[in-house]
């Protein structure tokens, strides 16, 4: 069964944008410590994880922030998917 909740759309934008920012911020950092580890190595393999996770995570939000923008501000609310 798929959970979601009806989430304002002037609260959700400013948060999937604050997301996405962070999700940047962390992606960020995996790059520096990637570049401290030896490559191969079991922690830069769980740092490249993490990163694509990240990055998976902000290219989902950035789709979703596009939808929010393009939606009218009268739409009222929008379902965001919570699983």
């Amino acid at each position: 069964m798929e959970n979601s909740i009806d989430v304002p759309r002037d609260l959700a934008l400013p948060t999937v944008r604050d997301l996405v920012n962070k999700l940047a911020v962390i992606s960020g950092h995996c790059d520096l410590l990637r570049d401290r580890l030896k490559p191969g190595s079991e922690c830069a393999k769980r740092v490249g994880a993490i990163q694509e996770i990240a990055r998976g995570m902000a290219k989902g939000l950035n789709e979703y922030q596009g939808q929010l923008s393009a939606s009218p501000p009268s739409a009222g609310s929008q379902e965001l998917d919570v699983a």
